[in-house]
C-alpha cells in the first residue's frame, strides 16, 4: 500500500514539482497579477516551447519582481542539459524568494555532481527562519538526505551519517521513510567501516524496501569486511538476482552507482 501511495506521489509531483501561484491572491490590475496569469497561460504550452517561453519573457517584463515567472522558465534549461542558461534566470527567482527556489538549485548542482554548491545551497537554506521540509523534484528524496550524501561525496562521511540520522529522527512514524534512506544511511556506514552498524541499518532498509539491489551489495560487502564470506556470497548473488529483476526499485539520486561487474568482482574476491 506505502509502495502504491509513493507511486501515485512521485507522479503527481513529476508533473508539478512546485505548486502554481493562486494569481487571485494579487490585486487585480497589479504587476504580479499581470505577470501571474500569463505564466498561468504560458504553462498550457509544452515545457520549453518557443510560446510558453516568451510569456514567460512577457511576464517577466509586465512583473519583473514575480519570482515563479524566472523559476518557470528556467526548467527546461536544466532539464536540457543548459546548466549555465538554466543558473541566470533560476538566479533572479532565488534572490526574490529564496525559502522557495534555493532548494531547487541545489538539487541542480547535486544532479551536475557539484557537491560543495549544493552543501552551500542546502546550509543556506536550512538555516533560513522559516524553512521546511523540501523534496527532490518527484518526491523521491527528503532534501535533507541528499545533503547528508553530498557532504558524503566530499569526503566527509561522519557529517552525511550525522545528517541523515538527525533527518530520519524527524519523522513521525516508520511511514514517513523515504523507500531508500535507510539504504543512504546503510550505504555510508559501510564507507566509514562501521560495519556492525551497516548491517543493523541495511537490515532496516530491507524490512522497509527489498528491491533496491545496491542495499545487498552493500551488505555483502559489510559481511565480507567482518569475515561472514557465506553471508557476503548470499548477499552479492541476491544483488545480481535483483539488478536483474525488471521489478526492481531504481534507487534514484543515490549518489554512488553500483554496476553489475562491481558485485561480480566482489564475488571473485571472496
Amino acid at each position: 500500500m506505502k509502495k502504491l501511495i509513493f507511486i501515485v506521489l512521485f507522479l503527481v509531483l513529476t508533473i508539478k514539482s512546485y505548486s502554481q501561484v493562486n494569481c487571485y491572491i494579487f490585486p487585480e490590475g497589479s504587476p504580479e497579477r499581470q505577470a501571474c496569469e500569463l505564466c498561468d497561460e504560458a504553462i498550457k504550452h509544452p515545457q520549453g516551447s518557443r510560446e510558453s517561453q516568451l510569456l514567460f519573457d512577457e511576464a517577466i517584463a509586465v512583473g519583473p519582481k514575480f519570482a515563479w515567472a524566472y523559476y518557470e522558465k528556467s526548467v527546461p534549461y536544466f532539464k536540457r542539459g543548459y546548466l549555465l542558461e538554466g543558473l541566470d534566470i533560476l538566479n533572479e527567482a532565488i534572490k526574490l524568494k529564496p525559502l522557495e527556489y534555493l532548494c531547487y538549485r541545489a538539487y541542480w548542482y547535486w544532479q551536475y555532481r557539484n557537491y560543495t554548491l549544493c552543501i552551500q545551497d542546502l546550509e543556506a537554506y536550512y538555516a533560513l527562519p522559516k524553512s521546511f521540509i523540501q523534496f527532490t523534484p518527484g518526491g523521491e528524496k527528503d532534501m535533507r538526505i541528499i545533503l547528508g550524501l553530498a557532504y558524503a561525496r566530499t569526503g566527509n562521511y561522519a557529517k552525511g551519517i550525522k545528517t541523515i540520522k538527525e533527518c530520519l529522527k524527524t519523522y513521525d512514524s516508520e511511514d514517513d521513510y523515504g523507500f531508500a534512506d535507510y539504504h543512504s544511511l546503510g550505504m555510508l556506514y559501510v564507507k566509514s567501516k562501521q560495519f556492525d552498524q551497516a548491517i543493523e541499518t541495511l537490515k532496516k532498509q530491507l524490512t522497509i524496501n527489498e528491491d533496491i539491489a545496491d542495499t545487498y551489495y552493500y551488505l555483502g560487502l559489510a559481511y565480507k569486511a567482518k569475515q561472514n564470506t557465506s553471508e557476503a556470497k548470499n548477499q552479492f548473488e541476491k544483488a545480481i538476482n535483483k539488478l536483474n529483476d525488471v521489478g526492481r526499485y531504481r534507487n534514484t539520486n543515490a549518489g554512488y552507482n553500483v554496476y553489475l561487474s562491481d558485485i561480480e568482482d566482489a564475488l571473485k574476491t571472496l
